[in-house]
C-alpha cells in the first residue's frame, strides 16, 4: 500500500501541470496516455510476437483516430465551416480503412490472426476516442478545469474507496473469476463516496450543469457505476490473456491501462450523457 500511495503522490505531481494549465499540454498529456496504452495493449499476447506490420498498422490507426477531430476543429475555426454530416462521414470511412488494414494483414501474415484484428481494432478505437473526450471535457465551460476535475475526483474516490472499503470490510465476491478480490462491500463504498465527493467538488468549482446539486449528485453515482464497470472489464481482459497487469510503468499499480482503465469509460459516459443533455454530437 506504501508503494501504491506514493506512485500516485508523484502521477498526480506529473499530471497536474498539463490538466491545469489545459490547452495544447492536456492534449500532450492525452497523446502520450494514448500512444502508452496502445503500446500496452499491442504486447498482452506476450507468449508469441505478431507480425511488425500489426505494429504500424495499430499505431497509425490510434494516431489518425486520436488527432483526427482536431484537425477539424482547427479547419473549422481558421479556414471554412465543415458541414456535420460530411464529418460523420469522413469518421466513418477512416474507421472502415483502419478495419480493412488490419483484416489484410490477417490474409497476408500467417502470424496475424483474426482475434489479434478485432483486439487491436476495438481497442485502439476505444482507446483513442477516450482521449479525444478527456480533452473535449478540459475544454468545456469556458475552458475551465472544473469539469475535468469533477469526473477525476468521482473516477479516483470510486477507485480508492472501493479498495479501502473492501479491504476491511469486503465479505461478499463480487465477480470470483474475473477479479477475485472485488466485493459488493467495497463496490458500494466506492459508490457512496465517489457520489458524495463528486457532488462537494461541484459545490466548492461549480461548473455548466444549471446550477443543479441534484443533476451532479446522479451524474456522479452513474460514472461511479461506470468506472466499476470500466475496472471489471478490464480485469476480464487480462483474465483472457492471463496477466496481470498491462505494464509495469507505475510500481504498485502497474500499467497505464491498469490506472486509467475506470477514467476512460467514465469520459466517455460524461460524454455521451453531456451530448444527450444538450442535444450535441460528439464526432
Amino acid at each position: 500500500m506504501k508503494q501504491r500511495a506514493i506512485t500516485a503522490i508523484i502521477l498526480i505531481a506529473f499530471v497536474a501541470p498539463f490538466v491545469y494549465l489545459g490547452g495544447w499540454y492536456i492534449i500532450a498529456l492525452a497523446s502520450l496516455f494514448v500512444l502508452g496504452a496502445t503500446f500496452e495493449i499491442l504486447k498482452v499476447r506476450h507468449n508469441r510476437q505478431p507480425s511488425p506490420a500489426l505494429h504500424v498498422v495499430t499505431y497509425l490507426g490510434a494516431i489518425v483516430i486520436f488527432i483526427w477531430n482536431f484537425i477539424i476543429f482547427y479547419v473549422n475555426h481558421h479556414y471554412v465551416d465543415i458541414p456535420s454530416p460530411f464529418l460523420v462521414q469522413v469518421n466513418v470511412v477512416f474507421l472502415a480503412m483502419f478495419l480493412i488494414a488490419l483484416l489484410l494483414l490477417e490474409v497476408t501474415h500467417p502470424d496475424v490472426t483474426i482475434g489479434d484484428i478485432f483486439y487491436n481494432f476495438t481497442m485502439t478505437f476505444f482507446i483513442a476516442t477516450a482521449g479525444q473526450a478527456a480533452i473535449f471535457i478540459r475544454f468545456l465551460h469556458d475552458n475551465t478545469i472544473n469539469t475535468l476535475l469533477f469526473v477525476l475526483v468521482v473516477t479516483y474516490a470510486c477507485d480508492t474507496f472501493a479498495y479501502l472499503t473492501g479491504y476491511f470490510f469486503g465479505k461478499h465476491k463480487m465477480a470470483p473469476i474475473t477479479s477475485p478480490k472485488k466485493t459488493w462491500e467495497g463496490a458500494a463504498g466506492g459508490v457512496f463516496f465517489a457520489t458524495l465527493l463528486g457532488t462537494l467538488s461541484y459545490v466548492v468549482l461549480p461548473f455548466g450543469a444549471g446550477n443543479n446539486v441534484w443533476v451532479v449528485l446522479v451524474m456522479s453515482f452513474f460514472l461511479a457505476i461506470s468506472g466499476i464497470c470500466g475496472d471489471l472489464i478490464f480485469s476480464s481482459i487480462k483474465r483472457h490473456y492471463n496477466i496481470k497487469d498491462f505494464g509495469t510503468i507505475f510500481p504498485g499499480h502497474g500499467g497505464i491501462l491498469d490506472r486509467v482503465d475506470s477514467l476512460l469509460f467514465n469520459v466517455l459516459t460524461f460524454v455521451a450523457i453531456y451530448a444527450l443533455a444538450t442535444g450535441g454530437v460528439f464526432v
